[in-house]
């Protein structure tokens, strides 16, 4: 693909600035400055639209005048690095973590909850991932698990997937554990809450040990000493999941 010019660079490097930042540019040529601003105004609004399409929860929890500003802030301050406007959420999400702005207004929990938004949207348009070959028969004990590759398995300290950020949010902290993952043949995204205890099963079915490993092993660390117990509550988590689509059979 061939290079912009330089000079033809240089001119649409020196628009962007201003419509990121709304200083008028010395040095651009043959240019309307009456309709200049209208450039500003449509790439804002744009930047906007798709912010909080992104964040619904996060834009209709804050107060109007502070989410306003944390816009207007990150659009003249941030120099978005993606070519792919869908993909501002993230640069948004990242530029709250660098600002620490969950701490500047008083809400530790935003930092997950523009986490949680923003992994909807990226699990819904990520890349299609090859499927494991299946089988429908076989030993959920004994057998390899076979899984929807199309997921995301997170740690939380904040409820930000059950619970409203109105309703106590901040007394809610401690280890919340999610699967998120994308439906093959809806493409629609589903969410899992997770206890420590089955997180613990996924993450070692994700690397492809035995159910009946994964228990001896969780027998001692979780200490519980009933095997059966935990035998039945597994069984149960893994036929759920498969009435979810979320497991899809055994590995051929």
């Amino acid at each position: 693909m061939p290079q912009l010019k330089k000079e033809t660079h240089t001119q649409q490097s020196i628009l962007a600035d201003y419509c990121r930042n709304g200083i008028f540019p010395e040095g651009l040529l043959d240019i309307n400055k009456d309709n200049l601003h209208n450039y500003r105004r449509l790439c804002y609004n744009i930047a906007v639209d798709v912010i909080e399409t992104a964040y619904p929860i996060a834009f209709s929890f804050l107060p109007e005048e502070t989410w306003n500003k944390l816009l207007s802030e990150f659009y003249s301050e941030h120099k978005c690095q993606t070519p792919q406007v869908w993909r501002m959420p993230l640069e948004f999400y990242d530029y709250c973590l660098q600002k620490n702005i969950c701490e500047i207004l008083n809400f530790p929990f935003l930092n997950d909850l523009l986490y949680f938004e923003w992994l909807e949207l990226d699990v819904h348009t990520m890349e299609d991932i090859q499927y494991p070959k299946t089988k429908a028969e076989g030993d959920w004990l004994n057998d390899k698990i076979a899984l929807n590759p199309e997921h995301k398995l997170i740690r939380l300290s904040y409820p930000v997937h059950t619970t409203a950020p109105t309703e106590g949010l901040l007394e809610k902290k401690g280890d919340y554990f999610l699967l998120i993952y994308r439906e093959k043949d809806t493409g629609n995204v589903q969410f899992v809450d997770l206890s420590m205890f089955y997180t613990y099963i996924l993450e070692n079915l994700m690397n492809g040990v035995l159910l009946k490993d994964i228990l001896v092993e969780a027998n001692s660390i979780f200490q519980i000493n009933d095997i059966k117990l935990l035998k039945d509550r597994s069984l149960e988590f893994i036929e759920d999941l498969k009435r979810r689509n979320f497991v899809i059979g055994f590995t051929a």
